[in-house]
């Protein structure tokens, strides 16, 4: 998987605060809640996670605020599409292959997955 979307758990701690809070946050204020989470990070380590987020392009930051570039769900996608990509050559079906450990789906999945192509075709 790429670099990009691929994140330290620090990282995604510090995304998941942004995610929750939902507008620019300082960066103080970060690490005021970080520290009452027990973390005991200095200024200077919460920056440079904050730089490796933005080298990611996952965040905004201007001066001492700072606020993620996407919301949880558009991540999530982000992740799953390089997953899909780097690993099953950009192909649906090479990942079903791979998670169901056969090239047959039973009736019952053809008739879910039918409804949701449908259903995803028509927005």
């Amino acid at each position: 998987m790429g670099k990009r979307y691929n994140l330290a758990a620090t990282e995604r701690e510090i995304m998941e605060v942004l995610w929750e809070k939902g507008t620019y946050v300082l960066t103080r204020d970060l690490l005021d809640i970080f520290n009452k989470k027990g973390k005991n990070w200095k200024r200077q380590t919460l920056n440079t996670l904050v730089a490796r987020l933005d080298e990611k392009g996952l965040v905004h930051r201007r001066r001492a605020e700072v606020i993620a570039a996407y919301t949880a769900s558009e991540f999530l996608q982000l992740q799953t599409k390089d997953i899909l990509d780097s690993m099953y050559q950009g192909k649906l079906s090479n990942f079903c292959v791979a998670l169901t450990g056969r090239t047959a789906l039973e009736d019952s999945e053809v008739t879910a997955l039918s409804r949701l192509i449908d259903e995803m075709g028509n927005k």
